[in-house]
């Protein structure tokens, strides 16, 4: 009944289906914002809000609410190892007076060395660099670093003509990484989508060298694409306020590349899936007037359940823990659906439309060729020997199959991911190599320190116990109880450097002379009023009792080592509360809370909850990709060994891939980006059941009217050219991702790309089929009416055809 109306809603009304399409795009296109306008970006920010390090940053935004700066930009002045001259630092200072004059920067300050308390750190290694620091008010991915990166490049070209010959200035900071990072995904984005573009209509051509028809695919997921983003523009606009937490509904810079590449890819699988059962409906004689309405008919089941998959797929990561997970994978949900709602109304209605103009000029050549019996086709050849060959020796081929993955299987199975945001960038970005620079003068934890929030116990503070007396942290008293907390953060093997009010400069309390030029410098920047307001917290409730201090990493403070190491400080940390003395005197942290805040414990957090994320959505998608298995097909054995199948391929999958890039990238690789497993499942696990279901319900349908085997043979060679098809055009639309310069969605382009070619040609094509000329050899004792007409001679044939049988 349904197929029934589908069908007279095409073949009646297609006119109005196009008007209504091309009207609700140029609608929305109007109201709503674009997505560039309203996107977001960073991945701290998306971390629950009871992670340790958000604890903390609460707690110091709590304890120094005039402490503005989120992020910096580092200009590092060098001469190649050799001594800086006094020009060359004359011109650093230059450089930092422009900075302090530029009224379009989001300034706090700026250091130079003339800086009182930190301008002596900024000269390193025996004066052989000097650094200039601007502190933001921008945070590490605001949406206006890249502007920020291209202005203070600017900058130092301006003063091109003073620089001394041979000074080298490199420019880097979280503010310029943040920047170099935004830029790499505003050019993966513009790649991708030309890429994508150009990728779909050259295989569209070469398939079917019909121009016409090759517009069908395109305009469907051009006006699918354009409603799909500005409705979800409009959403984010309308219900991404803070004040909805329980329907904040955010749209990312990121998420974009993967709408449009999903919806290529599957959008041109829907209609293609559509355009070859027209064609099967025009050449067995269907009118063109019914045509479209009828193939829509036939197709419709498979194309919603495919769909479905990847819809329900994708919206599982809806339960993730991970802000940026909550919300793209709805995003790309409903994308995705927009997109199938014009797959089967406004291409159908566009093939009505057109009518005989669909195949020109090769429209007679291709319905001769479709009326041509199969056998004779060179395309059906190919897949009736694929047929035969599964069909004769299914067990052996499924046993060679598991043998041959298993090693991959069990690689992918422990493949290992990185979360280093620097990583990600090519390694000829501005901040990469100016992080290099830092690295080379200075500890390379300087290019992002991060900080310990401690605050005293009530008891302490109130001076509870025998003996003991309040303490003020803003007194003398106070000062010198911040000694052992900042001697014991000194210690651990993993800090170069700690800052505090004890010490403003660095450097171990143990080793410091009470007389000489250092001492007294340490003295005055100690009692000095700005290191006091910086140091410990002036504003109710917790003023006295809350102190920062600023640790210098001794590792790269993005990489893995330096968030391995963070467990260890927080032990350490805890360990030092319990102890009730240090050194034989009363401990004053006895009870204290630490929170650790800054990129590095930020990005231990997003590790650990991206790692259970991970697990939480791969249960949820595999669940719900399964329902609908079940719903579409009724055979739960079958539904649970399409599932098995594509698990395998997803590892087979993943191991290849860190097996290549490891190979490509040599003693940088640090394991894939982090991204790269999670998506590469909910996507492949997803997408890869399109394939399955269209071609389980073509066996089925097969199987009805000529019996299993048969059925099977004939489901493999009428289904074989056209999933090939839409599986080349959705790898190709996948590697599209590649052609940028982000290293994480370069991988997970190949990733993808492998993994939809390999379901295509070897799953799809060989594994499933095997399954299912098991079930057929199993049943043979039992042949269906239609398998007995068919193992008859003519005469017998036309006997059961008058009894009845069929």
């Amino acid at each position: 009944m349904f197929a029934e109306r589908i069908a007279a809603l095409i073949n009646r009304h297609w006119m109005w289906l196009l008007i209504g399409w091309v009207v609700l795009a140029v609608g929305l296109k109007l109201v709503a914002p674009t997505w560039d306008s309203i996107a977001k970006d960073g991945d701290l920010e998306y971390l629950p809000a009871n992670v340790p390090s958000l604890r903390g940053e609460r707690l110091l935004q709590e304890s120094f609410p005039n402490e503005k700066a989120h992020s910096q930009v580092s200009l590092v002045l060098s001469r190649d190892g050799e001594q800086l001259t006094a020009d060359d630092r004359r011109f650093g200072l230059l450089l930092a007076e422009a900075i302090r004059n530029d009224e379009e920067l989001p300034l706090v300050d700026v250091w130079d060395e003339t800086t009182q308390v930190v301008g002596d750190m900024l000269l390193a290694n025996e004066g052989k660099a000097s650094m200039v620091v601007a502190r933001l008010t921008s945070g590490l991915m605001d949406v206006g670093n890249v502007r920020l990166l291209r202005q203070m490049e600017q900058l130092i070209a301006e003063h091109e003509d003073k620089r001394p010959e041979g000074l080298v200035v490199d420019l880097t900071g979280s503010a310029m990484i943040g920047g170099d990072m935004r830029a790499s995904i505003a050019e993966s984005l513009a790649s991708t989508e030309m890429t994508t573009v150009l990728l779909v209509l050259g295989c569209l051509i070469v398939i079917y060298r019909a121009p016409v028809l090759v517009l069908i695919p395109l305009a469907t997921i051009g006006v699918s694409l354009s409603v799909a983003t500005d409705t979800v523009a409009l959403l984010a606009q309308n219900f991404g306020a803070d004040a909805f937490d329980w329907s904040q509904f955010k749209i990312f810079t990121t998420t974009k590349i993967f709408v449009v590449v999903i919806l290529f890819g599957a959008g041109t699988d829907f209609c293609l899936f559509l355009i070859a059962r027209y064609k099967e409906e025009l050449a067995s004689g269907v009118p063109r007037s019914e045509a479209a309405g009828r193939a829509l008919a036939n197709v419709s089941d498979a194309l919603f359940g495919s769909a479905m998959t990847t819809i329900l797929g994708l919206a599982t990561m809806v339960f993730a823990q991970y802000g940026k997970f909550v919300s793209s994978g709805p995003i790309v949900a409903v994308c995705l659906f927009i997109a199938l709602i014009a797959s089967v109304t406004f291409a159908p209605a566009l093939l009505r439309a057109l009518g005989p103009l669909v195949f020109w000029p090769y429209g007679r050549k291709l319905l001769e060729r479709e009326r041509t019996d199969s056998g004779e086709q060179a395309e059906a050849r190919v897949w009736g020997w694929v047929a035969d060959m599964v069909m004769r020796r299914p067990a052996t081929i499924l046993a060679l199959s598991v043998w041959l993955a298993a090693p991959l299987v069990y690689f992918g199975a422990n493949v290992g991911v990185t979360h280093d945001l620097m990583a990600d960038l090519a390694p000829d970005r501005v901040s990469v190599v100016g992080a290099e620079a830092i690295g080379r003068y200075y500890d390379e934890g300087t290019i992002a320190p991060m900080k310990v929030v401690a605050k005293l116990s009530d008891d302490v503070v109130a001076g509870k116990g025998e003996g003991a007396e309040p303490l003020d942290l803003r007194t003398a008293d106070g000062r010198f109880a911040i000694a052992p907390l900042h001697s014991m953060l000194h210690d651990l093997g993993q800090v170069a450097d700690v800052r505090s009010l004890y010490l403003p400069t660095g450097g171990d309390p143990r080793n410091r002379s009470f007389l000489g030029g250092a001492a007294f410098r340490d003295l005055a920047a100690a009692g000095s009023p700005i290191t006091a307001d910086t140091f410990v917290s002036h504003t109710a409730p917790n003023e006295g009792r809350v102190t920062q201090l600023s640790l210098i990493l001794s590792d790269n403070p993005f990489s893995k080592t330096a968030r391995d190491k963070i467990p260890a400080m927080q032990a350490a940390l805890a360990e030092f509360a319990k102890q009730k003395t240090v050194n034989d005197a009363p401990n004053p942290w006895y009870g204290a809370t630490f929170e650790l805040v800054g990129t590095t414990p930020g990005m231990r957090d997003l590790e650990l909850i991206t790692n259970s994320d991970n697990v939480r959505i791969q249960v949820l998608t595999v669940a719900a990709v399964y329902m609908v298995l079940l719903v579409i097909l009724r055979r739960p054995m079958t539904c649970a060994f399409l599932i098995v199948s594509v698990l395998v391929s997803y590892w087979v999958t993943l191991g290849a891939t860190s097996l290549f890039f490891e190979w490509c990238y040599g003693d940088t690789f640090r394991g894939l980006d982090w991204k790269v497993p999670i998506f590469l499942f909910v996507i492949l696990i997803a997408v890869g059941q399109d394939y399955n279901i269209y071609l389980v319900t073509r066996v089925y349908e097969e199987q009805r009217t000529h019996g299993l085997r048969e059925g099977l043979r004939r489901a493999i060679v009428q289904t074989g050219g056209i999933i090939t098809s839409c599986g080349v055009i959705m790898a190709g639309t996948f590697i599209a991702m590649a052609t940028g310069t982000l290293r994480g969605m370069i991988e997970l382009g190949f990733a993808l790309a492998l993994g939809v070619l390999l379901d295509t040609f070897f799953v799809r094509t060989v594994v499933v089929p095997c399954y299912f000329a098991l079930l057929a050899r199993n049943e043979r004792a039992k042949p269906t009416p239609a398998e007995a007409i068919e193992t008859t001679t003519p005469m017998s044939r036309r006997h059961h055809a008058k009894a009845g049988v069929s």
